[in-house]
């Protein structure tokens, strides 16, 4: 069957729709020719303009969105290839689709134990070879990297805020709790970084806001430009003015790493090995027994002392940024 129609369907979260890009260059390999779509949580689409041929957005939470999305792509596509795997995303690709491949993360027992509350945790492989082999029903490819692109207002905007060179960016945000490394940790680490000649500019979101204030003012005059309060396009751009960019393990550090900026990332309850930035980016980890302990992180440790994190210095994150 010729596949003149591909839709892809991965709509959250920042971190997965990233990674997810990896797999465009063998989708255009293995469908040479064929229109590649994307279904996409809106939130997340200007990072992904120009990547393919269409975007598909919807709003998660709104019924009424989420309804004309089906309504947009049902019966228009010969393939989808579903890397989300829930319920609704099945739904979606059988109404779009003749043919659908998906992204298989576990086993039957492994699916049944997760419903559980027992999920077994994944300590690699990478999560782009995970993507790649949704596409093994189709042929062989291998893993390829993330990549973005971002408008050139964006980058205008970036520009305007960092301008120059010299600059670190910091992000002390993550969605889960037992990801982050103390905002106080931060704000000695832009201390630190400030007087080895870098400029320190903030990145998050609204989801980092408490984190985000503290090291604002624990950063002081160290800190020069907090960028958090932009559009996600306009801090993914800033993060590509960069140099290097630390943080925790979280979406926005996968944007750092697709545009090719060295991302430190450091890990704690979750894997560098299935998670970790390709080089020139290094994951942190004390490698402790107890970890990793989680696929996704969560609200508190499971041994009650967060070790992983809480023994993490300044000084071992330095020698990391070099």
């Amino acid at each position: 069957m010729t596949t003149r129609s591909v839709l892809l369907l991965r709509w959250s979260a920042l971190g997965d729709v990233v990674l997810a890009t990896s797999v465009l260059p063998g989708l255009r390999a293995l469908a040479p020719g064929a229109r590649l779509e994307w279904l996409v949580d809106e939130r997340y689409a200007p990072l992904l303009t120009g990547l393919v041929d269409g975007l598909v957005t919807f709003r998660r939470g709104d019924r009424a969105s989420k309804a004309a999305a089906l309504a947009a792509v049902r019966g228009r596509f010969d393939l989808a290839v579903d890397l989300q795997n829930k319920l609704w995303s099945r739904r979606v690709a059988a109404a779009a689709a003749r043919r659908t491949v998906r992204l298989v993360k576990r086993t039957p027992a492994q699916a049944l134990q997760a419903l559980l509350g027992r999920d077994a945790v994944l300590d690699g492989p990478h999560a782009t070879a995970l993507y790649a082999s949704a596409l093994a029903p189709l042929g062989e490819v291998a893993p390829g990297a993330p990549s973005l692109r971002l408008s050139p207002e964006a980058r205008a905007r970036a520009l305007a805020l960092l301008p120059g060179e010299g600059w670190a960016g910091l992000v002390p945000g993550a969605a889960w709790a037992t990801k982050r490394w103390a905002p106080e940790r931060f704000g000695e680490l832009a201390r630190a970084l400030a007087s080895r000649g870098r400029r320190i500019a903030l990145l998050g979101g609204p989801m980092d806001a408490s984190q985000l204030e503290v090291v604002r003012r624990l950063a002081g005059e160290a800190l020069v430009r907090d960028v958090s309060t932009e559009a996600l396009e306009v801090v993914a751009a800033a993060a590509a003015r960069c140099e290097v960019v630390i943080g925790a393990d979280s979406g926005l550090m996968q944007v750092a790493s697709a545009l090719q900026v060295r991302a430190v990332v450091l890990f704690g309850p979750t894997s560098a090995r299935r998670w970790g930035p390709p080089p020139p980016g290094v994951g942190v980890s004390l490698g402790l027994p107890c970890a990793p302990c989680s696929n996704h992180g969560g609200e508190r440790c499971p041994l009650g002392h967060h070790h992983c994190l809480e023994q993490l210095t300044v000084e071992q994150v330095l020698r990391a940024v070099g």
